[in-house]
């Protein structure tokens, strides 16, 4: 969910910086010089074909190993955990077996938590029993085991516990998915928190786990290559990189991180899997163009130079070229500070490490009363900030769930909020996806007039202060002349607009809601 700004920003700061993701990537995940990672350390990679619950092998086009499109993967992924085990066993034995299959295709079960002990235990048995060679074509079985908790309360360390008694038993490998995203949900994303519980659970211990199966539009972008980095570096477990149903440049994204963590150094010597971006034949249309689909050859290998050109030119492309150049960047020491000051709007920006704090104000030509009311007002938000689909309320207490749009991406986040008195106004902080807090404050100059007050604070991910210097900058002058301050503009006229026409001035109301929304497209322009 969270990934979606990430995706954004990173396209953007490619660009800028005139180099091609899989490179500005590894040099962050590899610790290395840009400069010494050639575009030739990616190549094809390779990536598993899906059947899902439910269809047959009548269903399957071409039938196995040419799952979709006519692609002969190398890999198939077969959703599986059936109250049945025998269906399951028959559509894996179907697989291997079948005439029309490409070769000797490996094989790997996502059971999503499925089964209790006795009936994972009978597939691993009977599947053994009934055709051994289809055994031992199983890469692993993601998450076979139900969630094992106790007295209501589930840890990592109970479920991996058991999964490796589910391995010791029946001789067939498992891979974490669920329990990861559970452990990153108990931590609120905090890598720090997962990591703590992930080194008590795997550090110095022999467990029977062969695969994290990591998918970002879950966990971010960054918090997916601090747990793959994590997983190759400290336990010698490497990462799958999956979808979730994600759209082709969803899927682009996840791919090059799946590039980068596959050719580490960290990765020497570690048995590869193909990574779960087969989703993409499940797709009616594609954000992505050419499709995701093109880039995928006949083996099911995935040409990562190419679709990294393809990502390189996406981009907000009205950021570009209101930027200046950026010579130097500030010393740790020496916050960066960027300020813009016209008649009316006022506005000063500030970075130091990963945060930047923007603080704005604007004259409104109403009461605070007023302008408070109609501010917190949350649902309304979209109605002077475009690039917001929605506000809701999620509950009494103030928990907000906020969804965005860039570039066809979607994404969102929950908040708390609480409405303020003395100024009026109102907090806020983000309590999951995109790390960020703030308060809007109005404070009366007059009994009809206000000065709007907002300082908000961005928490960057770790990804881009590593890798693209000056990048605080860019976002800073996104932020503080373009979204804040057309939307602070645009709140101002749709109030004035409003007030115009509770007191029968149509004429006046037409011409301001005229003018926001002028000013509303040429700021999804910018965000196309």
């Amino acid at each position: 969910v969270k990934s979606g700004l990430e995706m954004a920003i990173l396209s953007v700061a490619s660009q800028l910086y005139g180099s091609f993701l899989p490179q500005s990537l590894a040099a962050n995940h590899w610790q290395k010089d840009l400069l010494s990672i050639p575009s030739s350390s990616f190549g094809l990679l390779p990536i598993n074909g899906l059947i899902t619950r439910g269809e047959t092998l009548e269903t399957i086009s071409g039938s196995v190993g040419r799952v979709s499109k006519n692609i002969n993967f190398g890999s198939v992924k077969v959703k599986i955990g059936h109250d049945d085990v025998d269906v399951d066993i028959r559509t894996l034995r179907g697989l291997r077996q079948s005439p029309s299959s490409v070769g000797q295709i490996k094989l790997r079960g996502d059971a999503n938590r499925a089964w209790n002990r006795p009936l994972a235990d009978t597939f691993a048995a009977e599947l053994k029993r009934l055709d051994s060679s289809v055994f031992e074509s199983i890469e692993f079985i993601e998450e076979p085991l139900m969630k094992q908790s106790l007295d209501g309360e589930w840890s990592i360390e109970r479920q991996v516990a058991a999964l490796d008694d589910f391995t010791r038993r029946g001789g067939m490998p498992y891979a974490l998915d669920e329990s990861l995203a559970d452990l990153a949900e108990i931590h609120a994303y905090n890598f720090d928190r997962i990591a703590h519980d992930l080194r008590a659970v795997f550090g110095g211990q022999e467990r029977a786990c062969t695969a994290f199966v990591l998918k970002p539009a879950l966990l971010g972008l960054e918090l997916s290559m601090q747990i793959a980095s994590l997983a190759q570096k400290e336990f010698k477990i490497n990462a799958v990189f999956s979808s979730s149903f994600d759209s082709g440049i969803g899927l682009a994204f996840t791919a090059i991180l799946a590039s980068v963590v596959d050719n580490s150094p960290f990765s020497t010597r570690m048995t590869k899997y193909s990574h779960g971006l087969g989703t993409f034949s499940m797709l009616g249309g594609d954000t992505l163009s050419p499709p995701f689909e093109t880039y995928v050859n006949q083996e099911g290998m995935l040409n990562v130079p190419s679709l990294s050109r393809a990502l390189y030119g996406l981009s907000l492309d009205e950021i570009s070229d209101r930027l200046p150049t950026y010579n130097a960047v500030p010393s740790a020491n020496e916050p960066a500070v960027t300020s813009t000051e016209s008649e009316s709007y006022l506005a000063t920006t500030s970075s130091e490490g990963r945060d930047i704090t923007v603080s704005v104000s604007l004259p409104l030509p109403f009461s605070d009363s007023i302008a408070s009311s109609r501010f917190t007002d949350l649902p309304q938000m979209s109605r002077w900030s475009p690039w917001l689909n929605s506000v809701t309320y999620l509950d009494e207490a103030g928990l907000t769930e906020w969804n965005l749009n860039i570039r066809g991406v979607k994404f969102s986040w929950k908040a708390k909020s609480e409405v303020l008195n003395e100024p009026k106004g109102i907090k806020w902080e983000s309590v999951s996806g995109l790390k960020n807090r703030g308060v809007v404050e109005f404070e009366p100059t007059s009994d009809n007039n206000c000065i709007m007050k907002l300082k908000m604070s961005i928490i960057m991910p770790y990804i881009l202060v590593s890798l693209f210097q000056g990048m605080p900058s860019v976002v800073q002058e996104f932020l503080q002349n373009k979204l804040l301050k057309w939307s602070l503009e645009m709140f101002r006229d749709v109030v004035k607009a409003d007030l115009a026409l509770e007191r029968g001035d149509n004429e006046l109301g037409d011409a301001l809601f005229g003018a926001v929304e002028g000013r509303a497209n040429a700021l999804e322009e910018a965000l196309k």
